[in-house]
């Protein structure tokens, strides 16, 4: 039976609930976990690649994190970190309110989520992140075609660190800004200063590895969490 990459995800996911199989959790979190102000994690689409956010709602303590419709008016106040999972189109209002989180200085992760989104789609994806943000992608690159082997994203910061890839990669294109993940030679993520704050763009999707209990995937979140 021929299997995409995300129905093996799910079906593997679905066969770790089923066993009640534990996600791993960080050993030392009880003392770490205070240092952690308020967390945001939204989703722009969740019918894109919802398991992404599942992935953020398993590993993010409960007391420091609210998913919520970013909607609400505030529903960004006062957060040293938000996360937009799996986006594929950034509405405009909602990139003014980043664009405000980012100036006050938040940290704020724009995670793709196009990697499976038809032509037409993507190209509504590079043109609202380009308006929104100022970020700019190109074309989708699937890291599973044949001769690679299984695909793992090496990122340089705010820790080293190697997490395996689920999805099809949207690199960033050249702009300005530190490219801080690679797999490969291909760039995956990058980070640059936005006003006061920092913005992340990530384009293979975090969510599915944390989702898989990713120790590393894990670790590489906290740290960026810790930091902002």
């Amino acid at each position: 039976m021929d299997l995409t990459r995300r129905e093996f995800l799910g079906y593997t996911v679905g066969a770790m609930s089923l066993m009640g199989a534990p996600l791993p959790q960080l050993s030392p979190a009880s003392a770490a976990e205070r240092r952690l102000k308020k967390w945001r994690v939204f989703s722009s689409n969740q019918s894109v690649l919802p398991e992404s956010s599942a992935g953020y709602r398993a590993v993010i303590p409960p007391r420091r994190y609210k998913f919520e419709p970013w909607e609400q008016p505030d529903s960004m106040t006062d957060c040293s970190l938000v996360i937009m999972s799996s986006v594929c189109v950034l509405p405009e209002k909602l990139a003014e309110r980043l664009r405000s989180c980012l100036q006050r200085g938040t940290t704020v992760i724009v995670e793709s989520g196009a990697g499976f989104a038809s032509h037409l789609e993507f190209r509504k994806h590079r043109r609202s992140l380009r308006e929104g943000l100022g970020l700019h992608v190109a074309a989708p690159v699937n890291l599973w075609s044949p001769p690679r082997a299984t695909p793992y994203v090496d990122y340089t910061w705010p820790t080293r660190t190697r997490v395996r890839d689920f999805t099809r990669l949207i690199p960033p294109a050249e702009q300005p800004g530190e490219i801080i993940a690679w797999a490969d030679d291909l760039p995956v993520a990058l980070r640059r200063r936005v006003g006061s704050g920092t913005l992340i763009y990530i384009g293979s999707p975090l969510g599915p590895a944390l989702l898989m209990g990713d120790i590393e995937a894990i670790r590489w979140l906290y740290t960026v969490a810790y930091a902002a």
